[in-house]
C-alpha cells in the first residue's frame, strides 16, 4: 500500500513537472504574440508624413499588417504544436528543460524578424534578405523543436506509453518536414523573394491538414 502511494505521488509530481514547462512556455507564447502588435507604427497628427492623410498613412502601412498577420498564426501554430508534443510527454528531466528553452529563445526572438519584413517587405532592393532573416529564425526554430522532440520522445523515452510506435513515429514525420520546407522559402528568395512569401503563407495552410493522421493512415495501408 505504502509503495503504491510512492508511486502515485511520483507521478503526479512528473505530472506537474510538465505542467510548470507547459506554462511557462504559455507565458512566453502569449508575451511573443502580443509583442507582435508593437511592430505596427500608430500614425500621428505631428508625424512628418501626417499631410498625406490618415487614410493614406494607415495603407501604407499594409507590409507590417501582412508580417503580423503571418507571424500570429505562425505563433498560433507553433504553439498547439508543443501542446501535442507535451500532451505526450509524462516527465521531464535537464535536457528536455534545456531544449524547451532553446526553442522558447527563437519564440521570444520572432517578433524582431517580424518587423524587419513588415519594414523591407516593399522595398525591391532588400526584400530577399528580410526574408531570409525571417525564415532563417523559423528554420532555427523547427530545428530546435525537433531536437527536443528527438531527445523526448527517442533518446530519454519521455512519452506515455499510450502513443504507438507508428504514432510516434507519424508526429517526427511531419514535424521533420518543417525546417526543410523554410529551407526551401530561403532558397526561393534566391529567385524571387515573393515566392517565398508565398510560400510562408502554403507552410501555413498544410498546417491545416491532419497531416499526422494522414501519415499515421499511410503507414496503415503500407503494412497490410
Amino acid at each position: 500500500m505504502a509503495s503504491r502511494t510512492a508511486q502515485a505521488e511520483v507521478a503526479l509530481e512528473r505530472h506537474r513537472d510538465v505542467g510548470r514547462v507547459e506554462a511557462f512556455s504559455d507565458g512566453v507564447f502569449a508575451f511573443a504574440a502580443t509583442l507582435l502588435a508593437l511592430g505596427i507604427r500608430i500614425p500621428r497628427p505631428d508625424d512628418p508624413d501626417a499631410s498625406s492623410g490618415l487614410r493614406d498613412l494607415v495603407i501604407a502601412q499594409w507590409p507590417s499588417y501582412f508580417a503580423f498577420a503571418l507571424s500570429f498564426v505562425t505563433v498560433g501554430i507553433v504553439w498547439a504544436n508543443d501542446h501535442v508534443m507535451f500532451s505526450h510527454f509524462v516527465r521531464t528531466d535537464r535536457g528536455i528543460v534545456l531544449l524547451k528553452v532553446l526553442t522558447l529563445m527563437f519564440v521570444a526572438f520572432l517578433p524582431v524578424p517580424t518587423g524587419v519584413l513588415g519594414s523591407w517587405l516593399a522595398n525591391d532592393r532588400d526584400r530577399a534578405v528580410a526574408v531570409v532573416f525571417y525564415a532563417g529564425t523559423l528554420m532555427a526554430f523547427g530545428i530546435a523543436h525537433n531536437l527536443l522532440w528527438w531527445y523526448g520522445a527517442y533518446r530519454v523515452r519521455a512519452t506515455s506509453p499510450r502513443l504507438s510506435a507508428r504514432e510516434r513515429r507519424a508526429l517526427t514525420i511531419t514535424w521533420l518536414v518543417g525546417p526543410f520546407l523554410y529551407a526551401l522559402t530561403i532558397a526561393l528568395a534566391a529567385i524571387d523573394a515573393r515566392l517565398s512569401i508565398a510560400g510562408f503563407v502554403l507552410i501555413h495552410l498544410l498546417y491545416l491538414l491532419p497531416t499526422a493522421r494522414l501519415v499515421v493512415a499511410a503507414q496503415r495501408v503500407r503494412s497490410r
